[in-house]
Parts: C-alpha cells; structure tokens; sequence
C-alpha cells in the first residue's frame, strides 16, 4: 500500500493511505468527497479528522481544504519530489518535506 501514487490535488484524491511514521500496518481510507462539485476539500479534511490524523502530505492543498485542515489542527506537507506514499513517509521521518504556508508547522 505505500507503494500507492501521491495524487497532486489533495481534496480530489481518491482514497488516503494511513498509517503511523513508522509505516506500520497502513490502511487505505476512501475520499467519499473526491467526486463532489464543490467541497471535496474540506470534506476530505473531515474525513481525515474522524480518522484522527494529525498530518497529511499532499502534492497541493487548496485555499478551502487549507483552512479546513488548519482548523481541525492537522499539519499539512508539501510532497516535494515524493511520487508515492512510502516515498513521502520516508522524507516526513527524515524531516525533507515543506509545510503548506499558512500553516502552523
């Protein structure tokens, strides 16, 4: 699973791969909101909420689900030059990732 592609467009994303930084027994969540007409940000950072996430890598955060995930108190990293989800939980150990600016990392 964390071989999964990084989809650049946070709120579009198709599922999220979960897991700890150790990458232990990660799990696949679905976006429920990727296909909405308005909204799929922020419904993607309720989503993440309820699964109790305290960071998210993605390859772009827009202005709505940047605020949304602010709020909900989850830290936001940029992707970078990370193409998969093992390649971005591999450079959030090694602290090679930018946070999202606005946000409080």
């Amino acid at each position: 699973m964390l071989d999964a592609p990084i989809d650049p467009r946070f709120g579009r994303a198709e599922a999220f791969v979960l897991t700890d930084l150790e990458g232990s027994t990660p799990t696949r969540v679905g976006n429920d909101s990727g296909e909405a007409a308005h909204g799929a940000g922020t419904g993607a950072a309720s989503t993440l909420a309820q699964q109790g996430v305290t960071d998210v890598v993605s390859g772009r955060f827009g202005p709505k689900a940047a605020s949304a995930l602010e709020a909900l108190g989850i830290r936001m990293w940029l992707a970078n030059e990370a193409r998969t989800a093992g390649e971005a939980l591999a450079a959030l150990r090694a602290n090679d990732l930018l946070g999202q600016p606005g946000s409080r990392v």
